[in-house]
């Protein structure tokens, strides 16, 4: 393959290499293109500022009038450029016809035109003719003449010219007569007159032509006519300057012709063009011919300078495009040439350098070649630039060394070519050589696929298999438990199937580059792909991925990675039951630390629940202090449900068949000193209402949902510790379809509970976390433990409702709780049992650890008339009943250091097997209370005591006892 490549390229170069040296018109365009820019680009040589631009410009002819000036103003500026030290002084001009404004041609003109004879005898000789006074100023000093050749029309009488060819020394007279047929030959003139012809010793023609594309580059410096050669008036001006009329040629190996003036040494081509760099030195040094004649240019300002006399002025001067500025006028031109010949800026380009550069592209496309067939793509490229930069650069330090001009066009045009021919050749071929490759392997592949597939398919987890970019290129038939089909998913980045909250985990650990040890193992993450549980379809499953890369070869390493492989295992149910677990541990730990704090506490409540009690029946009706016992009674009776709900958080046991208005029972909040209490601590909270007059009623219990709204309302304040206004409203909603709010609300009747703040707000990840136990981020003044919002959700859950919260960081939040509506009537007056019912004079036992419970029992009984005698342990209480007998014995189910109440009861049994027993407990309800009623106890009362609670309980087993 390599040798079929270089052939290819070296055809290629063959065939660029050949239409090159054919050198057709566009060729020739690009490469003079090309070679100015190398030229402009090359660092130039220091201006000699020998040379010195006379100009005839706007200025001049605004102070002395319009061109042609009269012959004796120019021999006047002459004369003063002379005085003025200048070295030689050529003209850019041509002096044809003879001065009309000389007196004396003044003088025959008006008398043949109009007769008259006018006297000019008094003008001096020299005087009245303008062109001899201009001829003897010229035979005065170092000027040369300027003339112009004709190459179409007859051939002019060059004797009535006056012309100075020069005289050339042939050093090498082989080939001279070739050489002089290379030169231009001329057909004609137009010149000076010859009386100023003969007054100088030097004259050169003015001839400048562009090449074809109309941009002048090349000046000729000889030109043949009527068999002799004669100067360019730059040419002429510099051999007036160095006093030589004599010029040798000598003929280079190269191509070139040498001129050799006065020591300097001018290359030429056959055609006796010099090739002019307009991009080199300084710019020309311009004078007006006003200030010359204006003496306003000091003395010796053109010493041993050489100056052309010329015109820039508009109308009059030729003008020529050029390729380092826009136009230079003609004498621009010739000085420009001069400046090249002074500062020897030679440009050296002749037609054997096509040849050079044809070896040098053949060299570097060879060069090339051999890159492309032995590198990469990116490593050919990179040669290839290199030598792109190598091939101009190198032109350019040519140049800027040796003044020889070589086009880089040639080479660089092979390296580009045969980098993308060789390059799209190379790939085609690896491209036909791996499919021939594949299609002997394919049979291989064919045979094991079947056998490979069956694997696959009896392997319940997802296998898969990515590319370089992540995209999936494999998937087991496993995955069909999720999705239809697996094509579905093939091209798909597997990162599109990643639950964005795991976007940032999955990102470097999928796509997995590593292998061995360090390989990704038991990855758990969530993937967008529906699964089943519990009769419902989730969009979002738990998985474990376990990945290692693929490479090519055995090492691993970035360029041989080609991508990924690894295998899904479904771990949504094992995470559920990890959920659960972890729930129910928390639950349990809340009601283990519930419990404790409830028995203590409500030993605490014993006083402010129970003596209300009694201090009311034994206050008058119209006592002044009732209202304020009440006021007690209720506080503790609250205090004693929110003990309650520590008991009920865990074992979620609140009994909602009582219908309850959500109106009366925010009213009634707002009413209560609790929320007074609240409103002074939050001064800069106001909380406004808008309560739906007909608000549907629901099932529940009127302490749970009062707690409900007094943590809302105080996680809403405690939200703004700027101050702001708070929402409260409640309203009905008639659900027709589904809700997918913070979580999904069935179809149904509601009644609605909203409030809104605009508070600090809660984070998107804090929004998911809100309600689990003791996740809180507050500080622990006034702000709680972090089981308020707990107890909100299990409130709500527990009333069969939902709840959905929107908040933002910043934006506030708003929390919405749905309950079922029903259309039952609200009894909002509970009937009160009369003391009558529950009175009695039956003989009871106290048991308990606690000495206050004791004498709150004693007196409650002792007060509704029943005998008393108490136990401070179930040790004192089993021998008290050796020798005793009660009716009914009121036992603690906890009681620390002894016997519980279970145990106690036990060994009661043994004693008197029929003995009554109710169980009192500062705890919910537990397994050892239930085993304990199995066995025969009656009703469980809950501390702390209510009068009537306890009353009637008491009395209820004492009736059963005497009516079984």
């Amino acid at each position: 393959m390599t040798r079929t490549i270089l052939l290819y390229g070296l055809a290629v170069t063959l065939l660029v290499i050949t239409a090159y040296l054919i050198h057709p018109r566009f060729i020739r365009d690009i490469n003079n293109r090309i070679t100015d820019a190398v030229m402009a680009f090359s660092k130039s040589k220091q201006a000699s500022g020998a040379v010195v631009i006379v100009d005839i410009d706007e200025k001049s002819l605004n102070q002395y009038g319009q061109w042609p000036w009269p012959r004796y103003r120019l021999a006047q500026l002459l004369t003063k450029i002379n005085l003025l030290g200048a070295g030689s002084v050529g003209l850019d001009l041509i002096l044809a016809e003879p001065d009309r404004t000389s007196p004396k041609n003044w003088q025959a003109t008006i008398g043949r035109e109009l007769g008259y004879q006018v006297d000019i005898s008094g003008i001096p000789e020299k005087i009245a003719d303008n062109d001899r006074f201009l001829a003897e100023t010229l035979a005065k000093g170092p000027f040369v003449l300027g003339y112009e050749f004709l190459f179409k029309g007859d051939s002019s009488n060059r004797a009535l010219c006056g012309l100075h060819p020069v005289n050339p020394v042939w050093l090498h007279n082989t080939g001279e007569r070739e050489w002089q047929s290379g030169f231009f030959n001329a057909q004609g003139v137009v010149c000076n007159q010859k009386l100023f012809s003969d007054a100088v010793n030097f004259s050169g023609f003015l001839n400048a032509t562009p090449d074809a594309d109309g941009i002048l580059r090349r000046v000729p410096l000889l030109i043949k006519f009527e068999d002799r050669l004669f100067p360019s008036l730059a040419l002429a001006t510099l051999m007036q300057s160095r006093q030589v009329s004599q010029l040798h040629i000598s003929q280079k190996d190269s191509g070139f012709l040498n001129l050799v003036v006065g020591g300097a040494i001018i290359p030429v081509d056959r055609h006796g063009n010099m090739l002019v760099n307009f991009s080199s030195g300084e710019s020309i040094r311009h004078v007006s011919a006003g200030d010359v004649l204006g003496n306003i240019m000091p003395p010796g300002s053109f010493k041993n300078k050489i100056v052309l006399v010329g015109s820039s002025a508009a109308g009059w001067a030729h003008v020529y495009q050029t390729p380092a500025s826009p136009v230079h006028s003609h004498v621009d031109v010739h000085a420009r040439l001069l400046e090249n010949l002074l500062s020897n800026q030679m440009v050296i380009r002749s037609q054997e350098f096509l040849i050079w550069e044809a070896l040098l592209g053949l060299l570097t496309a060879a060069l090339l070649g051999v890159c492309v067939t032995k590198m990469e793509v990116l490593g050919s490229a990179l040669v290839g630039t290199v030598s792109l930069l190598v091939i101009w650069s190198g032109a350019g330090l040519v140049f800027q060394k040796t003044g020889l001009l070589f086009s880089p066009f040639l080479p660089s045009s092979l390296v580009f070519l045969n980098y993308v021919v060789l390059t799209i050749l190379k790939t085609w071929k690896n491209q036909r050589a791996a499919r021939e490759s594949a299609d002997d392997t394919l049979v291989l592949l064919k045979a094991s696929e079947h056998n490979l597939n069956s694997i696959i398919k009896s392997v319940p987890d997802i296998i898969f298999r990515l590319d370089a970019t992540g995209r999936i290129t494999f998937i087991s038939p496993a995955i069909t438990k999720y999705t239809d089909t697996p094509e579905k998913l093939i091209g798909q980045p597997i990162f599109s199937l990643v639950a964005p909250d795991d976007l940032n985990k999955a990102q470097y650990r999928l796509n997995e580059k590593r292998t061995g040890e360090r390989a990704t193992y038991g990855l758990e993450i969530r993937l967008l792909l529906p699964h089943k549980h519990e009769g419902c379809c989730e969009e979002i499953g738990y998985f474990s991925v376990s990945a290692e890369g693929i490479y090519r070869g055995e090492t691993p390493c970035s360029k041989e990675f080609v991508g990924t492989q690894g295998i899904i295992r479904d771990i949504t149910d094992q995470k559920r039951l990890e959920e659960r677990l972890l729930h129910a541990q928390k639950m349990e730990a809340v009601g283990k630390l519930a419990a404790g704090v409830a028995h203590d506490l409500n030993n605490i409540l014993a006083g402010l629940v129970t003596y209300p009690d009694l201090l009311l029946l034994e206050l008058p009706g119209d006592s002044p202090i009732r209202d304020k016992v009440a006021i007690i009674q209720r506080s503790g009776q609250k205090a004693a449900a929110i003990v309650q709900d520590l008991l009920t958080l865990a074992r979620r046991g609140v009994k909602v068949s009582e219908p309850v208005n959500l109106n009366r029972i925010i009213s009634d909040y707002l009413a209560s000193p609790e929320f007074g209490a609240a409103s002074r601590y939050h001064s800069n909270v106001t909380i406004e209402t808008e309560l739906a007059s007909d608000l549907m009623n629901l099932k529940g219990s009127r302490v749970h949902l009062s707690k409900v709204i007094m943590n809302v309302l105080n996680n809403a304040a405690e939200a703004m510790p700027a101050g702001g206004s708070i929402l409260l409203s409640t309203c009905n909603k008639y659900l027709d379809t589904v809700l997918h709010l913070y979580e999904e609300i069935p179809a149904g009747e509601y009644a609605c509970v909203s409030v809104a703040d605009d508070g600090v707000g809660i984070s998107e990840e804090d929004l998911q976390k809100i309600f689990e136990p003791f996740y809180s981020k507050k500080l622990m003044k006034r702000s709680g433990s972090g089981l308020g919002m707990t107890v909100i959700w299990a409130t709500v859950k527990d009333h069969n409702g939902y709840i959905d919260l929107q908040s933002a960081e910043g934006e506030g939040t708003r929390i919405v709780m749905y309950f079922p509506a029903t259309r039952e009537s609200e009894e909002y007056l509970p009937q009160r049992i009369a003391l009558d019912e529950y009175l009695g004079t039956e003989h009871i036992l106290v048991v308990d650890d606690m000495p206050e419970q004791i004498e709150v029992a004693s007196k409650m009984l002792s007060k509704l008339g029943y005998r008393v005698d108490t136990a401070t342990s179930g040790e004192e209480a089993v021998a008290f009943l050796r020798s005793n007998k009660v009716d009914l014995i009121v036992l603690d189910m906890i009681m620390p250091g002894g016997m519980d109440g279970l145990e106690t009861y036990q060994q009661i049994r043994e004693i008197h097997p029929e003995q009554k027993v109710i169980i009192a407990s500062g705890f919910s309800e537990s397994e050892r209370v239930v085993t304990l009623q199995k066995l025969g106890a009656g009703e469980y009362v809950q501390k702390p005591y209510t009068l009537e609670r306890f009353g009637v309980a008491v009395r209820k087993e004492l009736d059963r006892q005497e009516n079984p």
